[in-house]
């Protein structure tokens, strides 16, 4: 096990005198930073950098690969890597999900730093629910600390619609139904047990309050610190091209992605749109794209895709499966390409249907719709731009953070203190 110290303490500018800062205990599933891409990773990192500005930050997780950025002001105690396969999850107590990091140092780890006194310790995703019982004996000591669950999507809705889409064997079948139990049972206790639970979207908190009407629910849409795109005329010059953006390396994304060019590309085709998928993937799902799809531009992982979005009419969001809050949607409003996808996959954005993006229902209707939209220059360039402006000044992580440590009792303005590890 390595463990990790930074001590930085720098001021917050623009604040009066503050309160004491919260010292605040984050339980993550792995290092939130590449190669951890997924979108979970994304907003955890970018809430608990926020967070370490205006409270004392200490991050416990497995090891992702990843390089400790050299100027973190956030405390990290980073152990050995999660487990790997599924099997063994069958006969643990928790989910998948959790029994990949409910590893012997990790909670050794964890039971050290629990002999600290914590304003609050939040866990982040169903991932780290196996920390819970310790948790809440803590508590049972400290009444004063708060329990907060991260919340990233509903997570019994989502993975049964994820297992109810993969081709499985019965002794499959039943595993993923013995997973479901217990991710219902996990999630369940995390809504009851917990404080204050953050979300995504209104969707999710209404499917909350079922099981836990009482709980305390804070509205935690993603921030956005990425690239912003001067602004620009989309016309007969752009190529009749659409992008797909995202990482495929897990089942699901690739699904999503078979599935959408299985109902759409001859569609397209037909009418001469271009599709270009632009996304890290494995090198399987490479060659089936070339074999069956020999015509689809596929570029892989590409850094810096600003080129590729200058040269294209949308963007697609076109996920059947996956829950929460998508954070490619802020990259797509803030690089100015238009959003066009399912209805069901474009949640919380401060922008109208109709207005801000252009939605449909299904696979087919979405793909007739970009044949009969590709060439409407004028709606094409309102719904980029009214999805900019809408957005434009809406998704701040340093407000994100702002509204937890208020939500925490703790003001909002509050600077973290020099400390080291014990």
């Amino acid at each position: 096990m390595t463990s990790h110290s930074h001590h930085n303490s720098l001021p917050v500018s623009g604040t009066a005198t503050p309160a004491a800062a919260l010292d605040i205990l984050v339980l993550e599933k792995v290092m939130p930073y590449p190669p951890a891409i997924a979108g979970d990773a994304v907003y955890s990192r970018g809430i608990i950098e926020a967070l370490s500005l205006r409270a004392n930050v200490t991050v416990l997780c497995a090891d992702s690969g990843a390089v400790l950025p050299a100027d973190s002001r956030i405390e990290w105690h980073v152990t050995g890597p999660q487990r790997k396969g599924r099997k063994g999850s069958v006969l643990s107590r928790w989910p998948l999900l959790a029994w990949k990091g409910a590893q012997p140092d990790y909670h050794k780890r964890l039971d050290v730093l629990l002999a600290r006194k914590w304003d609050a310790i939040i866990v982040d995703n169903l991932g780290t629910v196996h920390a819970m019982p310790k948790l809440e004996a803590y508590r049972r000591l400290h009444p004063a600390c708060v329990l907060v669950h991260f919340s990233h999507e509903h997570e019994y809705a989502t993975r049964s619609k994820k297992y109810g889409a993969y081709p499985l064997s019965i002794v499959g079948r039943l595993a993923t139904w013995l997973d479901l139990a217990k991710i219902w049972q996990s999630e369940t206790r995390l809504l009851r047990n917990c404080n204050l639970v953050t979300v995504l979207n209104e969707e999710d908190e209404r499917r909350y309050r079922e099981v836990a009407p009482e709980q305390r629910y804070l509205m935690q849409t993603p921030g956005y610190d990425g690239r912003i795109s001067p602004s620009r005329i989309i016309s007969a010059k752009t190529p009749r091209r659409v992008l797909l953006l995202g990482g495929r390396r897990s089942e699901q994304k690739q699904q999503v992605l078979l599935d959408w060019l299985r109902a759409s590309h001859a569609i397209l085709a037909r009418a001469g749109i271009e599709t270009q998928v632009v996304g890290d993937m494995p090198d399987s799902l490479r060659r089936q794209l070339a074999t069956d799809y020999p015509t689809l531009d596929v570029r892989g992982f590409v850094d810096d895709p600003s080129d590729l979005v200058l040269a294209a009419r949308a963007g697609l969001i076109v996920d059947t499966l996956g829950g929460g809050f998508k954070l490619r949607l802020l990259s797509h409003v803030f690089e100015r390409l238009p959003i066009i996808g399912l209805a069901e996959a474009i949640e919380g954005l401060p922008t109208a249907a109709g207005k801000g993006y252009l939605a449909a229902a299904d696979h087919t209707a979405l793909a007739h719709l970009l044949v009969d939209t590709i060439d409407d220059f004028d709606r094409l360039n309102d719904i980029m731009n009214t999805a900019f402006a809408d957005c434009s000044g809406r998704f701040s992580w340093d407000s994100r953070a702002t509204a937890l440590i208020a939500a925490l009792g703790g003001g909002g303005a509050a600077s973290p203190q020099t400390r080291s590890t014990p």
